[in-house]
């Protein structure tokens, strides 16, 4: 004898409704941070000070979630930088994707809920994301010299984005739900 159970096809469940919300929150987090780097054009958030703050919300979610959620979540950032900034659509959020998915395969074995180890995997991920994006640019468009892109682009982004890094976890590790 067999007995069938039947189930409503869709039934509530609270830990969907706070994944969807947590979900919600990163994108609006991408979207205020692909805005603040993008709102000051060339000259920068204040002057020549340009953190990039949506590598910084990427890292702290591809953190929480990992490497499948880094990769989608720094596609997805990466195409609203690509849109804010004008820059080349798709090539930021393919070196964007693939920082987030690295900075969440490189700390598996580190002690994730520590600021320092955050801190630390944001400017590994922007070293990566740095030289992605310039292999990128030299298969897809025409990039300046090495020790140019270093001296211009890279190392002021590592510094500024390092500087910011502790103020902007915070709020954002606050806002996706806390830790784990």
């Amino acid at each position: 004898m067999t007995i069938t159970v039947r189930r409503p096809i869709h039934h509530y469940s609270p830990t969907r409704e706070k994944r969807w919300r947590r979900r919600a929150i990163l994108a609006l987090l991408l979207l205020v941070s692909a805005v603040l780097q993008g709102a000051g054009g060339r000259a920068g958030i204040f002057f020549h000070f340009r953190p990039d703050l949506v590598l910084i919300v990427v890292v702290c979610w591809s953190l929480r979630q990992g490497p499948a959620g880094g990769w989608w979540a720094g596609v997805g950032g990466g195409l609203l930088s690509d849109l804010f900034t004008g820059g080349i659509l798709g090539m930021r959020a393919l070196s964007l994707g693939t920082a987030g998915w690295l900075a969440a395969l490189g700390s598996r074995s580190l002690y994730r809920a520590h600021l320092t180890t955050r801190v630390l995997m944001v400017a590994l991920a922007v070293l990566a994301d740095g030289a992605i994006y310039y292999l990128l640019l030299c298969v897809f468009g025409e990039p300046p010299g090495w020790s140019a892109a270093w001296r211009d682009i890279i190392w002021p982004r590592l510094w500024q984005t390092v500087l910011i890094a502790p103020i902007w976890l915070i709020p954002a590790e606050r806002l996706l739900g806390g830790e784990r």
